[in-house]
């Protein structure tokens, strides 16, 4: 099936396509994103349920663009297109067009709603109503983030980061902190998701065990992710997982004990996941969420510690666009606006145990 308009056509992607998923992503302007990458879409086939698509938009003499897609029935109203952190492109009129095509090929699908969430910024936020999109609930959790700078020499990078950032990491190295890189086993993997619980503690809603499990071994497994540990004396005191794409990484979850004798533990992690980050040739290192720029210094936002955190190695926060849906059958949008969506999430969390999305 092919879609779109003059200018860009939408069509799902062969199978020499979808093979070489990862790459086709990696190639799209901004240098591609983890989310739409295969291992994000496959996990989310397997834990939560979506379809997952792999669709390719020919813009004619210029480059393609692969624009990974989950799709989800409701009950009663159809299949509803999910493009996670797309589509790519450079601007505004880029990712309206690229949509543009994915949207009549969602329609001729039988799809009732198109859900975005492009990364670019938000002087694109009048553009995207005036095509017709209205603000949605996001569903990817960096609308705004810190990104590092991980090319060049290791002490380059390292010379890069905050003055905050670079003394807790050798405070951490003098009390004796160690990070180590370890497969994502189950006991490791109980490990990690017991720091998330100690850290979540009714701040926000959690998986489960073997949904985080499935996560980390998937993208280790493939070669595209690793599991980070810091312990002192023996002692378990930090954890992370961070994700690889093209030449971004992406610090997926992460966690670490409230002891004040593990001061710089979680500076020293993450030194070392850009240290794997720029082993690998990435450019970028995403920290993946902060509060928005305009609120950077609010301390009654529920990221401000985290924000800060994070502003210690990179000051400057990136403030994408968001999340927009674009309804593509008026009715069945407007019942699942009023009543679908939200019965929907109700219902995952009451029975499943799980986030809808």
């Amino acid at each position: 099936m092919t879609t779109g308009s003059a200018s860009a056509v939408a069509r799902f992607a062969s199978d020499a396509e979808r093979a070489e998923w990862n790459a086709r992503i990696a190639a799209n302007p901004g240098g591609g994103e983890v989310w739409a990458g295969e291992q994000y879409l496959d996990v989310k086939r397997a834990e939560n349920g979506y379809r997952d698509l792999r669709v390719i938009v020919e813009r004619g003499a210029r480059p393609s663009i692969a624009v990974g897609v989950l799709a989800k029935r409701a009950p009663l109203l159809g299949w509803w297109w999910h493009l996670p952190a797309g589509p790519a492109g450079a601007d505004a009129a880029e990712v309206l067009e690229t949509a543009a095509a994915v949207a009549a090929l969602a329609r001729a699908s039988g799809a009732f709603l198109l859900k975005i969430e492009p990364r670019i910024g938000r002087e694109a936020i009048p553009d995207i109503h005036e095509a017709g999109y209205r603000d949605a609930v996001r569903i990817i959790p960096n609308p705004s983030t810190v990104l590092v700078d991980v090319s060049g020499t290791e002490d380059e990078v390292f010379a890069r980061i905050g003055k905050k950032a670079r003394n807790a990491i050798n405070r951490a190295r003098r009390d004796g902190i160690s990070v180590s890189r370890v497969e994502p086993t189950a006991e490791y993997s109980e490990q990690l998701f017991g720091l998330l619980q100690e850290t979540a503690e009714g701040r926000f809603v959690l998986r489960s065990e073997r949904y985080y499990r499935e996560f980390w071994q998937r993208f280790s497994q493939a070669g595209v992710g690793q599991m980070f540990l810091a312990h002192r004396d023996g002692a378990l005191v930090a954890g992370a997982y961070a994700m690889a794409l093209g030449a971004k990484t992406t610090y997926k979850d992460g966690a670490s004990v409230r002891a004040k004798t593990a001061y710089g533990a979680s500076h020293a992690l993450q030194w070392e996941v850009m240290r794997w980050a720029n082993e690998r040739g990435a450019l970028v290192h995403d920290l993946c969420g902060a509060p928005p720029s305009d609120r950077a210094d609010d301390r009654e936002h529920p990221l401000f510690g985290v924000g800060q955190f994070k502003r210690s190695f990179s000051p400057q926060i990136v403030d994408y666009a968001g999340a927009f849906d674009l309804p593509l059958r008026p009715l069945a949008y407007r019942i699942w606006e009023v009543a679908g969506d939200r019965i929907a999430r109700r219902v995952s969390l009451a029975v499943r145990k799980d986030p809808y999305y």
